[in-house]
C-alpha cells in the first residue's frame, strides 16, 4: 500500500493510465524494470489497494491520509523476488528500445520526456512512441516493430 501512496502522491493525480503507472515506477521514480513495475501493478490490484478498470488505474484508499516516509523507495523483496542482474531482461522491448537509445547518445530523461509528449500527444503506447523518438534520430527501427506490435496485441 505504501508504494501506491507514494506513486501517486508523487504523481499528484489519482488517476492514472496502466502505462503511465509502468513509466513512472521503472523510468521516472526508477524503483525498478518495467515487468517488475507491471508485476507490482498486479500485485496491488491483486490485494485491493489499486482498482484497474481496464483503462485507468486508481487508489482504493485515501492516499494523503496515509504516511510515507520521505525518500520512500519499495524493497527489492516486494514481488517476492531478488533484483535481476542489470541489462534488459529477455523480451522486455522497452528496456532495449531504451538501450538503443542511450547507444546512439540519447539522455535517458530526455527520450523520456519527448516520448510521453508522443505518447499523450498520439495516444499511442509507450513503446510505439519510444520507436518513433528512435526513427526520427536516424535509427532503423525494423528489427524492433514486429515485437513491439506483438506485445502491445497481447495487451
Amino acid at each position: 500500500m505504501l508504494s501506491a501512496a507514494a506513486f501517486f502522491r508523487n504523481k499528484g493525480k489519482n488517476v492514472v493510465t496502466e502505462n503511465e503507472f509502468i513509466m513512472c515506477i521503472s523510468m521516472d521514480l526508477r524503483w525498478m524494470r518495467p515487468a517488475e513495475a507491471r508485476d507490482l501493478l498486479t500485485l496491488l490490484v491483486s490485494e485491493g489497494h489499486l482498482e484497474n478498470d481496464g483503462q485507468h488505474i486508481r487508489p482504493t484508499f485515501d492516499v494523503h491520509a496515509t504516511d510515507v516516509p520521505l525518500g520512500f523507495r519499495p524493497s527489492a523483496d516486494i514481488l517476492g523476488m531478488r533484483r535481476r542482474p542489470a541489462g534488459p531482461p529477455a523480451g522486455d522491448v522497452l528496456a532495449e528500445l531504451m538501450a538503443k537509445a542511450e547507444s546512439i547518445g540519447l539522455k535517458r530523461k530526455d527520450l523520456i520526456v519527448s516520448a510521453n509528449a508522443v505518447q499523450k500527444r498520439m495516444n499511442v503506447d509507450i513503446e510505439i512512441a519510444v520507436l518513433l523518438m528512435l526513427r526520427e534520430n536516424g535509427v532503423d527501427i525494423s528489427e524492433y516493430t514486429v515485437r513491439v506490435c506483438e506485445l502491445i496485441s497481447e495487451r
